[in-house]
């Protein structure tokens, strides 16, 4: 067989000495600052989300592995991720079991019915996220402002009903957290951080969250260029939603997206594009969550646009 011939496929990899286990706790710990954030912002009730959906997926998870002989993984810290991801991109105000059915079909859904770790196609966090707001819209759509349980509109929902609205927010104060989101979104700050922990110790490459940011500020700056009064500009969309989340843990993930570099920038410059589609003429404020599942759809054939040989970079 002709080596040359031989392309990477299949993840995550482990690369160099670094273990799936370890990969799963440096992601993990990368998104304690935006955890912390929430905790501050929404108190005991996003640490009940959070402890309630990671329990749900370890506890699923070893389940079903031992109910169909399978040797038990709950070691490698994926499902612990799996189900701090989950709450992370969860309202405040949802009832106790939205976390715990949402961690279950993560595991279930998203992830073990395609064979477990390295075989499913799209990401089950969200996967599981889309099945809850099909499932009950009202309750994921309701949020509430920080230090409070005061039922407000996300910037990307209020400016949905009118755009001129985008003028009452401080970039700022969006920034590092003062408004309305789910409970690991609202703090850009922290993400950002995050998002430079997984760069810095190459658990991801910069293709995807850079390629993602630049399809929506591109889109974004080419609108509010047109119609400033209507459309907000591009660092308003940058640091608002399920953006920075997206761009730094969803969007890379190694299992969902593609291998090579010109699939990378492909996959997350359309899907920043995808997303302002969305948010824009869509029903859905936000559009980065379904961006990023579209695009799972579409792996194979960005990993095909210019295959990486074996062996080479």
């Amino acid at each position: 067989m002709d080596s040359a011939n031989l392309i990477v496929s299949m993840s995550p990899h482990i690369r160099g000495r670094i273990s799936v286990e370890r990969m799963m706790l440096i992601t993990i710990s990368a998104l304690i600052p935006t955890a912390v954030a929430g905790l501050y912002y929404f108190g005991i009730k996003g640490l009940m989300i959070m402890v309630l959906s990671v329990l749900t997926a370890v506890v699923v998870e070893s389940v079903i592995e031992w109910l169909t002989h399978r040797q038990l993984t709950f070691k490698d810290y994926h499902a612990v991720l799996m189900g701090f991801l989950f709450a992370l991109i969860l309202p405040s105000s949802v009832p106790w079991w939205i976390p715990v059915i949402g961690s279950g079909v993560a595991v279930i859904l998203g992830k073990m019915v395609f064979g477990g770790l390295g075989t499913y196609p799209f990401n089950p966090v969200l996967v599981s996220w889309v099945v809850l707001k099909l499932s009950w819209g009202e309750r994921m759509s309701l949020f509430f402002s920080p230090h409070s349980t005061d039922q407000v509109l996300t910037p990307l929902m209020a400016i949905k009903e009118d755009p001129a609205l985008f003028y009452d927010y401080e970039l700022m104060d969006l920034f590092v957290g003062t408004q309305a989101g789910a409970v690991g979104t609202v703090c850009g700050l922290a993400l950002v951080i995050g998002g430079i922990v997984l760069v810095s110790t190459k658990l991801i490459r910069w293709h995807i969250p850079v390629s993602f940011l630049i399809g929506i500020a591109l889109v974004a700056t080419i609108l509010h260029g047109i119609n400033a009064d209507m459309n907000p500009p591009a660092l308003f969309h940058l640091i608002t939603g399920g953006t920075l989340m997206t761009a730094f843990f969803l969007a890379p993930e190694p299992v969902t997206s593609p291998v090579t570099p010109v699939g990378m920038l492909s996959f997350g410059f359309l899907a920043g594009v995808l997303t302002m589609i969305i948010r824009l003429w869509g029903a859905h404020p936000d559009g980065s969550f379904y961006a990023i599942l579209i695009m799972n759809a579409a792996t194979p054939l960005f990993n095909n646009l210019k295959p990486r040989l074996y062996g080479r970079r």
